[in-house]
């Protein structure tokens, strides 16, 4: 059994003047910690894009060049769904009713993914301990790669800044054909305890994991005659580069060469507070890129997220800008990389260095 990890004491200098700042920031701006009518505007056209581009599949008249490219064109786009509308919703930060947050929360279903394993995952273990050793299920997903420094060192772990590249292309794959799968029939996600998991949720993951089989594969092949060994090479493309989109998001946040994995001593118990903890274990980048903030769902601005994580993205470059001054006069160790590239290379750096660390703690 895992046991809760306590913080040491609040900050409280630091994190009532950040609360008061972002209040005054809602308050002078006559604004609301919800999505405004950019955001909505948004996501109705990303929503609009995905529809068009999948019954675009049915008009090209079976050219297969165009059915390929469509089918990237999906994967990596139901990516941008997932993170700009599901991780919103997740946190009820699109409206203020938690009901119709709910409502869109499906997304992820209708995307071959359970909303209901990653809502567990991400809001039940991911947010509560982020980089911590078992207890960040969202962190820690796989023995194939070793992640955090003292995790259990396999033999080929040494050639992991080698190979992940090409594992991380089967992500979504992995996804929505084992991962969900595997979580309803594990006891624990991280430190979320998964032990009595509904009956009718696994009916529900199987049913809209069908439809969306029957929608990219079968569907295509009956209506206009593919084979069948196109129609799967096409869906595995989708899932590609839907797989390259969503490691290149999430390996900038959390996993980079200077990323702190912070262990509780042996009261279970972290020397910093709550709010330090999110601080030192988050990092941004691309802050100024306003193409990968609009596509990207505010993932790039993942300290104030993790701080703040009920207001909704859209929200997120101004309020940063009042954290990264609220941490400077609390020398508190906010850390952000100019460029995408710069955060993903820097994750193949910490491979690399925790490949030629031969630790053995179970």
């Amino acid at each position: 059994m895992i046991e809760n990890i306590s913080f040491s004491r609040e900050n409280s200098n630091f994190l009532n003047e950040l609360k008061e700042r972002i209040d005054d920031y809602f308050k002078s701006n006559n604004l609301t910690h919800y999505a405004n009518n950019a955001m909505k505007m948004k996501l109705v056209l990303m929503t609009l894009l995905y529809i068009l581009g999948y019954l675009s599949i049915f008009w090209v008249d079976g050219n297969h060049f165009f059915i390929y490219l469509l089918y990237a064109f999906l994967g990596a786009w139901s990516v941008f769904l997932g993170l700009n509308i599901g991780h919103d919703a997740a946190h009820n930060a699109i409206f203020k009713r938690r009901k119709d947050n709910q409502t869109l929360l499906m997304v992820f279903d209708l995307l071959g993914t359970n909303s209901y394993n990653w809502v567990n995952r991400h809001l039940g273990a991911h947010h509560v301990y982020p980089n911590i050793m078992n207890y960040d299920s969202d962190i820690q997903q796989t023995s194939v790669v070793k992640i955090f420094p003292k995790d259990r060192h396999r033999i080929y772990h040494r050639f992991q800044h080698l190979y992940m590249p090409v594992v991380y292309m089967l992500y979504i794959f992995r996804w929505v054909l084992y991962r969900d799968f595997k979580d309803a029939f594990s006891k624990r996600i991280g430190v979320f305890d998964n032990s009595n998991y509904p009956k009718k949720q696994l009916v529900q993951m199987i049913f809209f994991k069908l439809f969306y089989l029957f929608q990219f594969i079968v569907l295509p092949v009956l209506v206009l005659k593919l084979s069948w060994l196109f129609a799967l090479s096409a869906f595995f493309l989708l899932t590609v580069l839907g797989s390259l989109v969503i490691t290149f998001v999430l390996l900038s946040t959390h996993v980079g060469e200077d990323a702190q994995f912070p262990e509780p001593n042996e009261n279970n118990e972290l020397p910093h507070s709550w709010s330090y903890h999110q601080v030192l274990t988050a990092s941004d980048f691309g802050k100024s890129n306003p193409f990968i903030l609009t596509l990207f769902g505010g993932f790039n601005f993942h300290v104030i997220h993790h701080l703040c994580p009920h207001i909704c993205h859209i929200h997120y470059p101004e309020l940063t800008k009042i954290l990264v001054e609220t941490c400077q006069k609390y020398n508190y160790p906010y850390r952000s990389k100019k460029y995408l590239i710069s955060a993903v290379i820097s994750h193949f750096r910490l491979l690399s260095k925790n490949s030629k660390t031969a630790i053995t703690v179970q």
